[in-house]
């Protein structure tokens, strides 16, 4: 595989140069073409160099990452966010940023990040949706997550978390359906989606399915039983999972 090129922008020197040095350490994979402590001058190395991967600081004097990102709506770069701030709306732009170190960044963070963004070059996989990644981060700051942009071919579906009836697990995929039976496909992991669903009414019923338990029209009992959804279809209940389930529902 190719050198990927990369572009670092954050205000900070400290947090560049030791990135920088993780980066030639740990990842040969990436070949860092500029660095920048102005975000004005990001968006001109960006323009100039027109990078693989973009490695983002959040906060930042004059235009924050989010701000810039707002310039750039051809944007083809993986990006990648470095904050020093892990309560900073991670839940919104994990969905759709390749990923997120937090400061100081762990090597093994690091060389995570970079396999993702390989993996998705490798299957053509267009991960970054910005429309998404914005939007939701909007909706973050108006009061809390309570709907969800889904990266679609044609852009972004808004979907309101009471819409969703339950998410089921596809290898590194995630199959969203709805509860009017539409389903989305979404580049995420089982796992990564439950991060972004800090919602009561949802419920890890088995390592498969993540449920809307509002959608639930009864339990059958078993060794692990299952969940009969409102549109009858069955949902099957981790034997870990069942009493955590009984106590969840009051049943």
């Amino acid at each position: 595989m190719n050198t990927l090129t990369a572009i670092i922008i954050d205000d900070e020197r400290s947090s560049i140069e030791s990135l920088r040095f993780e980066i030639g350490e740990y990842c040969p994979e990436l070949r860092i073409v500029a660095v920048c402590q102005d975000p004005f001058e990001g968006l001109r190395k960006i323009g100039e160099f027109q990078p693989d991967v973009l490695f983002l600081d959040i906060e930042m004097p004059g235009m924050n990452g989010f701000e810039l990102l707002k310039q750039l709506p051809d944007l083809s770069a993986q990006v990648i966010f470095i904050t020093a701030y892990d309560q900073f709306a991670l839940n919104a732009f994990e969905f759709n940023a390749v990923d997120y170190l937090l400061k100081p960044v762990r090597k093994s963070k690091l060389v995570a990040a970079v396999r993702k963004v390989i993996e998705r070059r490798q299957n053509k996989e267009n991960s970054f949706n910005l429309d998404a990644l914005l939007q939701n981060i909007r909706v973050q700051y108006q009061g809390g997550l309570q709907t969800i942009a889904l990266p679609i071919p044609e852009g972004f579906k808004m979907v309101h978390i009471d819409d969703i009836a339950y998410l089921q697990a596809e290898s590194n995929y995630t199959r969203v359906h709805l509860v009017d039976k539409k389903m989305y496909l979404v580049s995420k992991t089982l796992k990564e989606m439950e991060n972004m669903f800090h919602f009561d009414q949802y419920f890890r019923a088995h390592k498969s399915y993540l449920v809307n338990l509002n959608q639930v029209d009864r339990y059958i009992r078993g060794q692990g039983g299952y969940l009969v959804m409102k549109s009858n279809i069955q949902i099957p209940v981790a034997r870990t999972q069942k009493i955590e389930l009984l106590n969840k529902m009051k049943w």
